[in-house]
């Protein structure tokens, strides 16, 4: 008959073994719920190209941006002394906007006008 330490030995050995097939289940599961998505989507994607086409539809029309369509950057409207880049007004300030108004110059004396 096996002990004590020994049947608990086992224990151990049986629910480690039972963790690691779990995972190993839950990563297959994962992995077919993907492939399976996957193949769904290619599908829909058809189906609305088709539908796309038969009436005329491009991607444009959907009022998405397009690939070649682009946002506009910011206008400049703050101008670095040194030559630099500008600011917009727009986001975190640049270095060289920080360090002037910690030297106790205005925002507005930079301001393209």
């Amino acid at each position: 008959m096996a002990s004590y330490k020994e049947i608990q030995a086992q224990i151990g050995q049986l629910k480690k073994a039972a963790t690691t097939q779990r995972r190993v289940e839950a990563v297959q599961a994962k992995k077919a719920a993907t492939t399976q998505r996957r193949a769904e989507l290619v599908g829909v994607i058809a189906q609305i190209r088709a539908m796309m086409k038969e009436h005329g539809i491009v991607a444009a029309d959907l009022g998405g941006r397009g690939k070649t369509e682009r946002k506009a950057k910011g206008v400049i409207l703050y101008a670095n002394p040194a030559g630099g880049k500008g600011w917009t007004g727009k986001g975190r300030k640049p270095g060289w906007v920080v360090e002037a108004l910690a030297r106790g110059r205005s925002i507005s004396e930079f301001l393209i006008k």
